[in-house]
């Protein structure tokens, strides 16, 4: 799928400051709505090139080459290859720079907001809220999600709303983490969709609602407890061998636990040891489905854990 230039521009975007441009990237879009955006000041033009990279394992030594102009043209020569020289256009020479709030706005016209973002934090704008009353926000870099106390400037400006942040990528931990402060993070670029209004790109309002995520098991063994979706249940050290015997399956290849495996864990039957766990989660809180959620029976294999390997944390 071809990449719109509002696309584009919020990718390159990510570089900050240094964020710009070229005019051969640029050349594909010239026409109206690349004028629209010179208008809006989405894109500045600068001052044209006058030199060129160097040659790729070139050993010239100069830390750029010169460009010269040749006929209507423009040629970057290399001094040592004449086979490497590179003849440029007119419109290669161009370079735009990407005016930060002018894009945010755009980004939050293509989410349907129709006020005009405020700046929130450093390089963070809040774009306006969703019809349920949630805040949306935009960070164009990751380095302005790392900043010390971000996290209650957002809840500050957000007033007691719930808050989503559209984002370049950031590492799952990082998500995870502000998911569980209340921050729904989301990547601009996955929301972000070729549309045939006049920015060329929408944001469907629905993708700004949070998508669970699924409940880490953090399991302590010393203590014999875990802890999953909001709940702590401490088991007896009678039944938690059972239980990490299903952990240690969990973490193989093969993550189904036989009948025989879970029994020789103890002189008992594997469904009364399984049937004794699940109760031990509903007398923790837990519900009967929610037992069974956690510990599957896989039928005529043996028992599961119903939480990927991905997904659980033990400590000692």
């Amino acid at each position: 799928m071809t990449e719109t230039i509002l696309q584009l521009l919020t990718r390159l975007s990510e570089a900050g400051d240094d964020a710009i441009f070229p005019g051969e990237l640029a050349a594909p879009f010239f026409g109206p709505v690349f004028d629209r955006l010179l208008a809006k000041r989405v894109l500045v033009e600068q001052a044209p090139l006058t030199d060129w990279e160097v040659c790729d394992a070139c050993e010239c030594g100069l830390p750029f080459r010169p460009i010269r102009k040749e006929g209507d043209g423009f040629r970057a020569e290399c001094p040592l290859d004449r086979r490497q020289d590179i003849d440029l256009t007119k419109d290669d020479m161009r370079v735009f720079r990407i005016g930060a709030d002018a894009l945010a706005s755009l980004i939050g016209a293509a989410a349907g907001f129709g006020v005009s973002p405020k700046l929130a934090a450093e390089k963070i704008w809040r774009l306006g809220d969703t019809p349920s009353g949630r805040a949306v926000f935009l960070a164009l870099e990751t380095a302005a999600l790392t900043v010390n106390g971000i996290g209650a400037s957002l809840r500050q400006a957000a007033q007691g709303s719930y808050i989503t942040i559209l984002a370049p990528n950031l590492p799952a931990e990082a998500a995870r983490r502000h998911y569980d402060a209340g921050v729904y993070l989301i990547k601009t670029l996955e929301v972000m969709k070729p549309a045939s209004n006049a920015l060329g790109a929408a944001i469907d309002d629905a993708a700004l609602v949070p998508v669970p995520l699924a409940p880490v098991l953090r399991v302590r063994r010393a203590t014999a407890e875990f802890q999953w979706d909001g709940r702590s249940v401490i088991l007896s050290r009678q039944i938690f061998p059972v239980f990490e015997r299903l952990l240690e399956k969990a973490m193989s290849r093969d993550q189904v636990a036989s009948q025989f495996q879970i029994e020789g864990t103890t002189a008992r039957e594997a469904k009364d040891l399984i049937r004794e766990l699940r109760d031990a989660f509903k007398a923790a809180g837990l519900t009967d489905a929610e037992s069974k959620a956690l510990i599957v029976t896989v039928r005529g294999r043996g028992y599961r854990l119903g939480v990927a390997a991905a997904n659980i944390v033990i400590e000692g």
